[in-house]
């Protein structure tokens, strides 16, 4: 997995659109997050993807992948926050996927 940045958040967030310093506290938690759950992932990955442990009276499901799943959730969650997704971007700005409409004297301008 890519190693993920403040720097190449704030990036993606600019070429949106949507950045502003007040998310930069949200943008620290969202790759501190990332770094936890590809550390995870790498260790679930190495263990051959095995999402069942043997427990007292069967298997039950690995405690990795439960913070595998639990970590998504919050990762999707900041990411609609920051703008990162299209259901996020768009309520971060409402004519992020509106196309631009060029009329006749649009294009004589030109």
């Amino acid at each position: 997995m890519a190693a993920i940045t403040k720097k190449s958040v704030r990036d993606r967030m600019t070429a949106l659109g949507v950045y502003r310093d007040e998310f930069a506290p949200t943008v620290d938690r969202y790759v501190q997050l990332r770094k936890e759950f590809n550390i995870l992932y790498k260790q679930y990955a190495d263990d051959g993807f095995r999402c069942t442990v043997e427990a007292v009276g069967g298997e039950k499901k690995s405690p990795v992948v439960t913070t595998l799943e639990s970590l998504r959730r919050d990762l999707l969650q900041l990411e609609e926050s920051l703008g990162l997704t299209p259901r996020g971007l768009l309520k971060l700005d409402e004519n992020a996927f509106k196309k631009q409409k060029s009329g006749a004297r649009k294009d004589a301008l030109v």
